[in-house]
């Protein structure tokens, strides 16, 4: 058991690669009392558990979590509720959600029968989403003395910087150099966040919500989506914030599709939640390594770090696509892409986005939902129930996306063209001088109706030796042009003999050869 806990919690194996060693385990041990079987060995096989859950769970490694019962068809989610003295959580047995304002209640089944070992029947939610504890994942850095001491060093740092009236420095380096966080007020009115009253501890967090193609992509997209919800401390150091050791992974949103337009906002809520009771009300931890008597502790949203159509959808915003292109500033309309005249771009007013939310979502009707957010470009997320949630300064693009799969892939693969299609393309042949050949017509002297496709190929292949460059040793390229024009067909090279107007000397029936002297006089007067 000890074995599958240090692959599980210490080098990252996988669940399902874990119950495979410790069945692996099971079956050698099997194998092993086959040879002298006696009662205490078949007892020990019994007693050893099948799943590296089980193991987890026993030595309490799995952190505190709450299941909740997800609608099938609407993706609202239900928190259990508990009976007095019972244990056995309870939910609804159909959902009671209405999508929009004038629809009836969704009405789907959310629970399915389920046996239980002992033979009781216990219904299960048919899709269950299950979200971490924050706070008990918080307890768990603030059990370790050395980063509970970093965590609470960085924003008293910050203070002595802002009252010994230092500027920001010109190239931010770590998120707490930046000007937002000189002056993102706390719960408090006109007091920083970062200035913490007593030993209270202030936290301040980077969430994300991204998804991914669980199962692969295929010609026709992804099969299954599924979605994290995520977040890193930003108190903690760069170089350990985004561990996995050091995040607070919230939840997983189940697939196999993805929630669609405002259904994300059952997913958030949850975690949303956590944040606003440690924002209004405190949360207070009776120990902590640096403080056994126990502290109040308020954390924080500080930025919302996702990619451009994940950012949009959870913070209810047009598409990145559509005219409203800047979920931060004025800029509207997709005529407008491009524009440069960054003086003349004025920031939203976040009081009057917050109120635009909230008219839509008191709208009466599904219909006038639809007209106001085609007229603003945002609807209702539960973001907004954050009084402190400002998109205008804390929605931003995650430097991966931004940069490295926008900005570098666009340079590299559009500018320098350095991808395997132009690696392939041959290069355009040097030529030693321009001239502008006629282009084949039937009003020519030479009548090219019934010339084949191949001869009439053959003009332009004849156009570009003739100006080719003639490198040294000159006489040896002369014969080799003379020997490549003498192999093509004689109609192409009388049609660009007569359309160049050079004269043939005086014969019956001129050959090809002829012909190729004329037109190697021709290029060798233009060349020299």
């Amino acid at each position: 058991m000890f074995l599958l806990v240090i692959c599980s919690t210490i080098m990252g194996v996988s669940r399902r690669m874990g119950d495979f060693i410790l069945n692996v385990i099971r079956l050698l041990l099997a194998w092993a009392c086959k040879v002298h079987p006696n009662a205490r060995q078949f007892s020990i096989l019994d007693q050893l558990p099948s799943t590296v859950e089980t193991i987890l769970a026993r030595f309490d490694l799995n952190g505190k979590t709450t299941t909740f019962a997800v609608c099938p068809m609407c993706h609202c989610t239900y928190p259990p509720t508990f009976l007095p003295g019972s244990t056995v959580p309870q939910y609804p047995i159909t959902c009671e959600n209405y999508p929009y304002p004038d629809s009836d209640a969704c009405g789907s089944p959310l629970l399915e029968d389920s046996i239980s070992d002992d033979g009781v029947s216990s219904p299960k939610p048919l899709k269950p989403y299950i979200v971490a504890d924050f706070h008990d994942y918080l307890a768990n850095l603030l059990s370790q003395k050395d980063l509970e001491s970093v965590m609470d060093r960085r924003c008293d740092d910050l203070v002595a910087s802002i009252r010994r009236n230092e500027q920001p420095p010109t190239f931010v380096s770590d998120v707490f150099d930046a000007e937002f966080m000189r002056t993102f007020e706390g719960p408090e009115v006109g007091k920083l966040f970062v200035d913490r009253p007593g030993q209270e501890g202030r936290y301040l967090f980077a969430i994300n919500v991204d998804f991914f193609a669980s199962e692969g992509m295929t010609l026709r997209g992804a099969k299954a989506s599924s979605g994290i919800i995520a977040a890193a401390c930003l108190n903690l150091p760069a170089d350990i914030r985004y561990k996995r050791e050091y995040m607070y992974l919230a939840a997983v949103i189940p697939g196999p599709n993805e929630p669609h337009l405002t259904e994300l906002n059952h997913y958030v809520r949850p975690v949303v939640d956590q944040f606003l009771v440690s924002w209004e009300r405190r949360v207070h931890f009776t120990q902590t390594a640096n403080h056994p008597t126990g502290r109040d502790t308020c954390s924080a949203i500080a930025t919302a770090v996702c990619d451009l159509p994940a950012a949009r959808k959870f913070n209810q915003s047009a598409g990145h696509s559509s005219h409203f292109l800047c979920t931060r500033c004025d800029c509207y309309h997709k005529s407008t892409i491009g524009r440069t005249d960054c003086e003349k771009w004025s920031i939203q007013d976040c009081t009057i986005v917050r109120q635009r939310a909230a008219q839509w979502k008191a709208a009466a009707t599904q219909k006038s939902q639809e007209g106001l957010f085609s007229e603003y470009g945002i609807r209702w997320t539960e973001l907004w129930r954050l009084p402190y949630w400002n998109p205008t300064r804390m929605l931003v693009v995650d430097p991966m996306h931004c940069l490295l799969e926008g900005l570098a892939q666009f340079h590299f693969r559009k500018v320098l063209k350095l991808t395997t299609t132009d690696a392939e393309v041959k290069p355009a042949p040097v030529v030693a001088f321009e001239y502008a050949f006629p282009s084949p017509t039937s009003t020519t002297t030479v009548n090219l109706v019934d010339a084949t496709e191949d001869e009439v190929k053959q003009i332009s292949q004849i156009q570009a030796q003739l100006v080719s460059p003639l490198d040294e040793p000159l006489q040896a390229n002369i014969t080799l042009l003379t020997t490549r024009l003498e192999r093509k067909k004689k109609k192409p090279l009388i049609y660009i003999t007569e359309s160049l107007g050079l004269s043939i000397p005086l014969d019956k029936r001129p050959t090809k050869m002829q012909y190729s002297q004329t037109l190697i006089s021709w290029v060798g007067f233009l060349h020299f």
